[in-house]
């Protein structure tokens, strides 16, 4: 029991830090240089995790779909949480299949 109390406490004390500003910002107007800078930090990290992406599998079919996915989700302004499900659901789906 006190594993599953200490598991939810881990859970919410690093869910709450990363919900509590995307609800705020999302009611934010900023300026056009505080866009531009909020796209190149997205820019930066994206290039952070690339690396991360293509090692995180031995199939490279799956990195490969993973990436496009999650390029397409983005072109396509679908929400983050739709690019992180959906390339994880195929990464997940390749790899059962393959």
């Amino acid at each position: 029991m006190n594993m599953l109390v200490l598991t939810i406490c881990l859970a919410l004390s690093t869910a709450i830090p990363r919900i509590l500003p995307a609800v705020f910002i999302s009611r934010m107007h900023f300026s056009r240089g505080a866009r531009k800078f909020l796209r190149l930090l997205v820019s930066v990290m994206a290039a952070l995790i690339f690396p991360g992406v293509i090692q995180s599998s031995p199939n490279a079919t799956a990195c490969l779909t993973t990436i496009g996915l999650s390029v397409f989700c983005g072109l396509m302004n679908w929400p983050p949480i739709t690019a992180v499900l959906a390339s994880a659901g195929a990464v997940w789906l390749l790899l059962v299949l393959m």
